[in-house]
């Protein structure tokens, strides 16, 4: 092995290591003893190559957020149809479970305090919600209601089953993961959000 990549293939394992530890966890229980442990090196290693736990804990939010996600701009936004705005954001989260699974796990430790990272993830949010009102100005929602509940009720629909699994199959009999499941909540979604374009139509028409 060369001496050049080492650096590269420690910080790939200590990645892998906080991944595990971080969605077991959380942010608030996981320690950097416990990523140093299953890394296989010492807790110094890990903060000469993070510096902090909330710089790994950054760095395991942006390697899990879903490929699909990272590089949308507001065009991308724009582009899918209104009336499938709901199932859009469902399909992309439920390629990322692990994601899901951190996010679920970080929603139950922070509690309201500043999230790490916060302010590049309020940029993402901003974008989306931005996306929302720019829908509904060109008539393809309803313009009655505050953007921000639509953008909260779009991340609520495509995150709870994947985060509440129990009660998902508590309710529907099946597994978040079950592609009847999926495919039939997809199909939901897509109906919801027909009837949301279609009021919109109704109130411009």
């Amino acid at each position: 092995m060369k001496k050049s990549q080492e650096p590269v293939r420690t910080s790939t394992r200590i990645l892998k290591a906080a991944t595990k530890e971080f969605c077991d966890k959380g942010y608030a229980g996981a320690r950097m003893e416990g990523i140093a442990k299953r890394a296989g090196v010492s807790k110094q290693l890990v903060l000469h190559h993070f510096k902090s736990k909330e710089n790994l804990y950054n760095e395991v939010h942006n390697l899990l957020r879903s490929p699909a996600f990272q590089s949308l701009e507001l065009a991308d936004y724009l582009s899918v149809s209104p009336s499938d705005l709901l199932a859009d954001r469902f399909i992309r989260r439920s390629k990322s479970l692990d994601y899901q699974r951190f996010l679920t796990w970080e929603a139950a430790g922070v509690r309201n305090k500043p999230l790490p990272g916060e302010r590049a993830r309020k940029q993402n949010v901003d974008l989306r919600s931005r996306s929302i009102k720019l829908l509904q100005s060109a008539g393809h929602l309803p313009a009655d209601m505050d953007h921000r509940m639509i953008h909260l009720a779009v991340v609520a629909l495509a995150s709870y089953p994947l985060s509440f699994t129990e009660i998902t199959r508590l309710i529907t009999g099946r597994s978040c993961t079950d592609p009847k499941f999926q495919q039939d909540w997809v199909k939901f979604l897509r109906q919801l959000g027909l009837f949301l374009s279609s009021k919109s139509a109704r109130k411009m028409g």
